[in-house]
């Protein structure tokens, strides 16, 4: 007889967020069948209530560290962490999305699935602990988004914009996954600890592992709007429904960085003097490529998506720093980065009226005459974006860039501040129309409820946690416990 082969059996408690979203996700598409059509916003209701739900079930994890599935899945703090995040970004989205949905004539349920499914995919991006499980939750994220791009399917803007992210993601994704087949040829395993083992073992110098280096960091480029992987996004971001722009400029994003995080610290950090000089470079160009090219933008989309870029730089230098302040900046900047940008969009939609799509810096002539507290909530979005106090972006980008001086990066800190100069420059652009320009005429805005407690709870949030930013910060040092205990 043979020798009996003992199978570890999966630890099945690890997924049960991940199990919860997508039973939600389903539930969602059958619960559509049943709605009628003129009241679609029930089925957004139910996709807000379950995703309360399932955040409150998965803060439950919060200090447990579990890998399972044969080493291909970590639950850690980090993970817990991120996915309430993603699941946060789903409520506000939602708020924001009941009447927009309404406006733009596609007020459909599997809006709202196709939203919670993309969040299964960055739930198990945030968990991967192998390659193939990082793929996987990209692709199953990346495949809900397009369609979501492409939602208003009579719109021509919206329909190109969802080709173009499927064929660049398409093209991309070929790319990581042969950075993954260079990780496995040389290796045998695609799974992190053990590509570090090998590493540890065999030196820094194999030029495979160097080409799987680049070839990663340009598969999660895309998502990450990273230079030169960025060309998408403007057209992207300006066709697709402002929800969803404000959707993907947040979530997406934050699950690439934080897989190439997880992706180099654990499989390549002793490769950390390679990979290291690559992102300095990758982090100025983004950084300074989506500032400049943002002063020449009419469209705020347009220009919020190459602000975004430049965020993405900003983000990538708490990656460099490679210590436990840089690691413990980013995981604030995420939650800074979800608040103020998010709220940017929903202002947008905000101004959205019969005839007028309201992201034209134009729309926003004259709207501290006759909306005074939106100006005043959307002055805070900018100057949080910005970087300046008292808003959660200043200690976002003071936390970045302290961590980054303290690596030794001068220079490249030097730069990121350059460029903040040059954002204030173009983020203010809006602010004089609505400030120093007269209104052409007073049209009523069609803001339902949900879209105006979301707006400015968001406004609210970005000064408080500007003025106090103690929690956020407990938490951001809560997600790298399991990196520096």
């Amino acid at each position: 007889m043979g020798a009996v082969v003992n199978i570890p059996i999966p630890n099945i408690s690890a997924i049960v967020p991940e199990i919860l979203a997508t039973a939600l996700a389903c539930f969602l598409l059958i619960f559509d069948l049943f709605v009628p059509k003129e009241k679609k916003s029930i089925v957004g209701i139910a996709a807000l209530i379950g995703c309360i739900v399932v955040g409150v079930v998965t803060f439950g994890y919060i200090n447990k560290h579990v890998v399972t599935f044969s080493g291909m899945f970590v639950l850690d703090s980090f993970s817990v962490i991120l996915k309430e995040l993603f699941l946060l970004c789903d409520i506000i989205v939602i708020l924001i999305s009941l009447k927009y949905l309404e406006m733009e004539g596609v007020s459909l349920g599997e809006y709202y699935a196709l939203l919670v499914f993309a969040t299964v995919g960055m739930m198990v991006m945030a968990s991967a602990n192998d390659l193939i499980m990082v793929y996987l939750g990209l692709e199953t994220m990346a495949l809900s988004v397009y369609a979501l791009v492409g939602f208003i399917k009579l719109s021509e803007k919206s329909t190109e914009a969802a080709l173009k992210y499927l064929l660049m993601g398409v093209f991309i994704s070929g790319i990581f996954l042969f950075g993954i087949a260079l990780v496995y040829g040389v290796v045998g395993s695609t799974q992190l600890p053990e590509v570090s083992a090998y590493i540890k073992e065999h030196g820094l110098k194999n030029p495979v592992l160097l080409m799987a280096i680049i070839l990663i960091a340009a598969g999660l480029g895309l998502e990450i709007a990273m230079v030169p992987f960025h060309f998408w996004a403007p057209d992207v971001y300006e066709g697709a429904p402002t929800s969803v722009t404000a959707f993907i400029s947040v979530a997406p994003k934050v699950a690439a960085i934080a897989a190439l995080f997880r992706v180099y610290i654990e499989a390549f950090n002793l490769m950390a003097p390679y990979w290291t000089t690559l992102l300095w470079l990758l982090a100025a160009l983004t950084m300074t490529v989506g500032n400049v090219t943002a002063v020449l933008q009419n469209n705020v989309k347009r220009l919020l998506a190459y602000s975004s870029i430049a965020h993405a730089g900003y983000m990538l230098l708490g990656i460099l720093a490679y210590n436990q302040v840089g690691l413990e900046a980013l995981a604030f900047y995420f939650f800074a980065y979800c608040l103020m940008n998010i709220g940017a969009f929903a202002v947008v939609i905000y101004l959205k009226r019969e005839n007028i799509a309201g992201d034209n810096i134009e729309d926003f002539r004259g709207l501290a005459q006759t909306h005074p507290m939106l100006a005043l909530v959307m002055v805070i979005f900018l100057l949080s974006l910005t970087g300046i106090p008292p808003t959660v972006g200043f200690v976002g980008k003071f936390l970045l860039f302290s961590a980054a001086v303290e690596a030794g990066y001068y220079w490249l800190v030097a730069i990121a501040v350059l460029n903040s100069v040059i954002s204030l420059y173009y983020y203010f652009k809006i602010a004089k129309v609505m400030y120093m320009e007269n209104p052409e005429k007073r049209v009523p805005f069609a803001a339902s409820i949900p879209l105006k407690v979301a707006v400015f709870a968001l406004g609210i949030f970005t000064v408080v946690f500007g003025l106090y930013p103690h929690p956020l910060i407990n938490l951001a040092q809560l997600s790298i416990k399991s990196f520096f205990g």
